[in-house]
């Protein structure tokens, strides 16, 4: 009943934060108290003496109070709490979390990173220091099954249940031009390249029917099937990293070309 209790009120504090920025910052200044509730819940080191092991053993671990929820609506569209009030140690910690997920791409964990990157979300400002310590935290040696699971988005089948989060979350971590982060990636050989080739396989499974739930040649038109991939989850959001990392590409040469060929710049439509 107790740990029912806790839960509720773990609730309503999510509640209390949600929308309102002044109730944010009020809550993360107590982070390090929030951080005690991570993860499973936590049993008490020593039992009252009338606590029975039948009763102990009705004490589930899972879920947990559900802390990780409270520090996400914290975060939510507040740029200051994300720029000034959040360690490194905690997307660290919470990269542990999202690592011991059976499908990191499905928790809702993962959800802390993309707002570190993008507190607003797509279309507004992103904050480049965070996007770099996303990077370091996501990409890190230490999280070899979250590793696994964006390798698997680019190079294998994709299994997990929401493989477009993983893609959006890198999105994230290079969008408005962070040619640091965006080389980052390439350096993991997850580059334009690698993208251009997971959306024609995409493509090519359409037009084969191949890829389940999304056309079965013979059966259905080729502009259905064209209707059907432009509203994949996976697909949209691999066209949304593509048109991050082309953003990155064009930047990074506009320098050389203005150096090189001022008049040709000069005389382009594109302008910045």
């Amino acid at each position: 009943m107790l740990v029912h209790a806790q839960r509720k009120l773990i609730e309503c504090l999510s509640d209390f934060v949600k929308g309102n920025p002044q109730n944010q910052d009020e809550v993360v200044n107590h982070l390090p108290q929030l951080r005690k509730h991570l993860g499973q819940l936590k049993l008490p080191p020593t039992w009252p003496d009338d606590f029975t092991k039948a009763h102990r053993a009705k004490v589930n671990t899972t879920p947990g109070l559900n802390a990780e929820g409270v520090i996400i609506e914290c975060l939510r569209n507040n740029v200051d709490v994300c720029q000034m009030k959040v360690p490194r140690d905690l997307l660290e910690e919470f990269g542990v979390l999202v690592n011991a997920e059976v499908d990191p791409s499905a928790c809702m964990q993962l959800e802390l990173f993309q707002l570190m990157c993008l507190p607003e979300g797509f279309g507004f400002k992103a904050l480049p220091r965070n996007q770099g310590m996303v990077l370091d935290v996501l990409l890190s040696d230490n999280l070899q099954h979250l590793k696994a699971c964006f390798d698997d988005v680019f190079f294998g089948d994709a299994q997990g249940e929401k493989p477009e989060r993983l893609v959006l979350l890198l999105a994230a971590a290079i969008c408005n031009n962070n040619f640091t982060t965006a080389a980052q990636l390439q350096g993991k050989k997850i580059g334009i390249e690698a993208t251009v080739a997971k959306m024609h396989t995409l493509l090519v499974n359409a037009c084969m029917g191949s890829y389940t739930g999304l056309s079965d040649r013979g059966k259905i038109s080729r502009d259905t099937e064209v209707t059907a991939l432009s509203t994949h989850p996976l697909f949209s959001a691999l066209l949304i990293f593509l048109a991050d990392q082309l953003d990155v590409l064009v930047v990074s040469l506009v320098p050389i070309v203005y150096k090189f060929h001022p008049l040709v710049f000069e005389r382009s439509p594109l302008h910045f």
